[in-house]
């Protein structure tokens, strides 16, 4: 009997045949590659290279130089010339960046991960052009409607030697130009240190940029990376202590920042927000970016003379910048306001700035001429908060508090309100700036209410007046300016005290009795004397204002006024004539006049013959008439306060010519449709 043969068992399960003829395959295959890598003529392979690259990008890429590619690495990296990269095709041809030479390298296991990272990235005397046309569109996005921030990967070495950086922003008008190098410094206890520096000028204004942080080659996609980066534009400094909490994710940082310059409104070749114009500032805080969304909280510093804090945020909605802001101060220098409207402080005029104010004086002009960006107004919208615990001022400005409430919507601009409060009562003006149009249309309606006048007085030992003070200026205009404004402007100004006191030596002096206002004087007496009912009723048109009612009822005298204010060249032609309600021994016929620049008044009499005291009812209606018609404008309340209540009574019942309107207070100007 033949035993049975014991065959082995195979030590590892039989390979398919159909899968060996795949290994067999694939090893050709990776042999082709590598004999191919080795092998190559890479630059025959340029224009083929170029073409994938132009159809891949959206736009012409040329390679006119040596290619070559160091394949056999875990860091493989290529070294190419004459790098020419093209605008894409709907900026109509041009170059965006001419690089004499590149070298690129990237890690190769990150391919499988996605990331991409580069170990090197050198650029050799870059010339690089960067726009954003007036639709919006940005030469250096892959899809032009794509706004994200810009997220690069990672870079162990980042390396630009003579680069010179133009960039041009169409629809915000600003333009950069300059040079541009980065490098890493080493240091003789080891490590060092990354650098990217960039100077020129933006808006033909000086610009200097530093960045400085941890050597690239330490780089770690899981942990932040901290910088530091210093920026002068112009006269505006930015100094910012930050951190990348990505690596090269641009859309997300955090920073502790400090910004300085002469005014607020040159930010906006810096950030693309229409800000206002004000005096020297220096503000500090934390500055976070997350996606379109920055915020800079915690904000202290100074803007001219005042202190200012709070917080800003700035934010993208549908493709606009918009601000948002809720800010407070300790204390408001009401001086520091003057440069909202274009009036900075002698001190800090830029000689343009000299030379238009010098104008001015020369003309003995004070409203301002510096006009309105309306691309800037247009660019951005925004709703701020504002409040002044105190307010400090000239000694007869006696405003004790301030607030405002600011709206930027798509070119219309508004102030409603802005409130200053006085020790009793207040302002309260309300202002729309329309510039959707290049001509802007400009509404104006200021109220003061339930003022003493007294308060306007607070130098002199014993006021020469005391009273209630109601006022209001409502006036519709255009132009670009404070002064354009004002020269075109039509509406109505009207004021009244409705009772009070008036030192006697002033009531009588509008009469003009020359023996009894000189005996007080002598005298220095404080004695005061009633006073019924003061208004002034103003129309203007086309930037004229004239007299309609001017009337000052005191117990001596009726006095009434007449004449005109242009804002056109800023002059005077006012007077006032006193009538005698008793009989003087002495009196000079003539008038008081208020005439020259409103800067600087001149106070005079003018010679000329006095009318006959009227009889006293018709100098009843003198006063209550005008009144009658003016307090439904000031304030329906007004007609209840004595004693222009009484007087408008003892008007009617001795025959005066009066009825009272029931005309209804006018509105905040409506918006332009």
């Amino acid at each position: 009997m033949t035993a049975a043969v014991q065959h082995p068992k195979p030590r590892f399960w039989p390979i398919p045949r159909p899968l060996r003829w795949t290994g067999a395959i694939a090893a050709v295959l990776m042999l082709a590659v590598v004999l191919f890598l080795n092998l190559a003529n890479w630059n025959a392979l340029r224009p083929f290279i170029a073409r994938q690259a132009s159809a891949m990008s959206g736009r012409t890429i040329r390679l006119d130089g040596d290619l070559k590619v160091h394949p056999w690495s875990w860091t493989p990296y290529a070294e190419v010339g004459g790098l020419e990269i093209g605008n894409p095709r709907w900026a109509d041809g041009g170059l965006m960046a001419d690089i004499p030479k590149a070298t690129i390298g990237i890690h190769l296991m990150s391919i499988f991960t996605g990331h991409w990272d580069l170990t090197r990235l050198e650029l050799d005397h870059p010339k690089i052009w960067l726009f954003v046309d007036g639709a919006g569109r940005a030469n250096w996005r892959t899809n032009p409607n794509n706004d994200q921030p810009t997220k690069l990967p990672l870079i162990e070495r980042f390396l630009v030697d003579g680069g010179r950086l133009g960039f041009a922003d169409m629809p915000r008008k600003l333009t950069i130009g300059g040079a541009i190098e980065s490098h890493e410094v080493a240091r003789a206890s080891g490590g060092g240190s990354f650098h990217l520096v960039g100077n020129g000028a933006i808006n033909a204004r000086p610009f200097a940029l530093t960045i400085t942080g941890a050597p690239l080659l330490n780089v770690n996609a899981k942990k932040p990376y901290n910088f530091a980066a210093d920026m002068r534009a112009g006269d505006t400094r930015l100094i910012a202590d930050g951190v990348l909490p990505k690596p090269f994710d641009f859309g997300q940082v955090q920073a502790q920042l400090t910004v300085s310059g002469r005014n607020f409104a040159d930010l906006y070749d810096i950030s693309g927000l229409a800000l206002p114009n004000t005096p020297p500032f220096k503000l500090s805080g934390d500055l976070s970016r997350q996606g379109h969304r920055y915020t800079f909280t915690k904000v202290h510093g100074t803007v001219g003379s005042s202190d200012l804090a709070g917080d800003f945020q700035v934010d993208r909605v549908d493709g606009r910048r918009k601000l948002a802001a809720d800010l407070h101060s300790r204390s408001l220098q009401i001086s520091d306001l003057g440069s909202l409207v274009g009036a900075p402080k002698p001190s800090v005029r830029t000689p343009a700035e000299q030379a238009a104010a010098d104008t001015r004086k020369a003309q003995g002009r004070l409203l301002p001429d510096a006009t309105l960006n309306l691309a800037k107004i247009r660019s951005t919208d925004a709703v701020v908060h504002y409040r002044a615990d105190a307010v400090k001022g000239p000694g007869w400005l006696p405003l004790t508090k301030a607030s405002l409430d600011l709206t930027l919507d798509h070119g219309v601009l508004s102030f409603a309100p802005l409130v200053f409060s006085l020790p009793q009562g207040d302002v309260d003006a309300r202002v729309r700036i329309d510039a959707r149009t290049d001509t802007p249309r400009d509404d104006v309606d200021i109220r003061v209410k339930n003022a003493k006048l007294q308060d306007f007085f607070k130098t002199s030992a014993a006021p020469p007046v005391e009273g209630t003070l109601e006022a209001r200026a409502e006036l519709h205009g255009t132009g670009d300016s404070v002064h354009k404004a004002a020269s075109t402007a039509s509406g109505t100004v009207a004021l009244a005290v409705p009772n009070g006191e008036m030192r006697q030596l002033f009531a009588e002096a509008l009469g003009i009795d020359a023996t009894k206002a000189l005996g007080l004087l002598i005298d220095k007496s404080q004695k005061e004397t009633g006073v019924r009912c003061a208004l002034a009723d103003f129309r203007a048109d086309n930037g004229v204002l004239t007299a309609r009612n001017v009337v000052l009822d005191t117990d001596p005298v009726l006095a009434k006024g007449s004449g005109t204010i242009d804002l056109r060249d800023e002059t005077l032609n006012l007077s006032l004539e006193g009538k005698p309600k008793q009989f003087r021994l002495i009196r000079i016929k003539a008038p008081i006049t208020l005439t020259g620049q409103i800067r600087s008044p001149h106070v005079g009499i003018k010679a000329g013959r006095v009318p006959l005291q009227a009889a006293e009812a018709v100098g009843l209606a003198v006063v209550a008439t005008p009144l009658a018609a003016i307090v439904p404008f000031l304030d329906p309340g007004l007609a209840k306060n004595a004693d222009c209540a009484g007087l408008l009574s003892e008007a009617q019942q001795k025959g005066a010519p009066v009825k009272p309107s029931a005309a209804p207070p006018l509105n905040t100007p409506k918006p332009h449709t």
